[in-house]
């Protein structure tokens, strides 16, 4: 019977984690130039697959959810795939865990990786190195409230927004991406 009441009140504390995880990480939505879409709603295996290798998750021990969208930025006519990871091992004050990964022969490589993602994720027109600029809202963990943009260096993307330049809401255009209700789509089930 106790082990019993254990598992129901470890279960408990990793909803509750995992909701207050959710609500502390979606970013504010004020930008009005800014066409939104929801995320993909279809479990893809090879996402697992790569998320998991690179943040050394398990299947079945680690409480994960995640969220994708699909969409080319760098106008090669072949979709990029964003991910966004929501659960304890991968969220903090500041926000969460993000990838972008390129499709290659049916597997997916990462080609930047992100601390600090909060939803939506926006995609400008505007690019640089050939790669689409992203903006991302920063805040929490002691950081002033603002949206930073990242530009692609040639290889990768900066994998922490906040120490990336800020930008003013009026300058921001484009598609935002992973913009779910996190409190009420609880995304995909690792």
């Amino acid at each position: 019977m106790n082990k019993k009441i254990g598992v129901i009140a470890s279960g408990l504390f990793i909803l509750i984690l995992l909701t207050t995880s959710i609500v502390s990480v979606q970013a504010e939505r004020p930008v009005s130039e800014v066409t939104y879409m929801k995320s993909e709603t279809k479990k893809d295996t090879a996402i697992e697959k790569t998320f998991a290798k690179e943040f050394g998750l398990k299947k079945g021990s680690d409480s994960i959810r995640y969220f994708y969208n699909k969409i080319d930025l760098n106008n090669d006519q072949i979709p990029e795939t964003f991910v966004y990871l929501v659960g304890p091992t991968v969220c903090g004050t500041g926000g969460c865990s993000g990838l972008l990964l390129e499709e290659k022969d049916g597997e997916y490589i990462v080609k930047s990786r992100f601390s600090l993602v909060r939803t939506p994720i926006i995609i400008q027109n505007e690019m640089t190195n050939g790669w689409k600029d992203i903006v991302m809202y920063v805040a929490g963990g002691g950081i002033e409230p603002g949206y930073h943009q990242l530009k692609f260096n040639g290889k990768t993307y900066p994998s922490n927004p906040s120490v990336e330049p800020i930008i003013k809401d009026e300058k921001i255009k484009g598609i935002g991406i992973l913009n779910d209700e996190l409190t009420q789509d609880n995304g995909i089930e690792f």
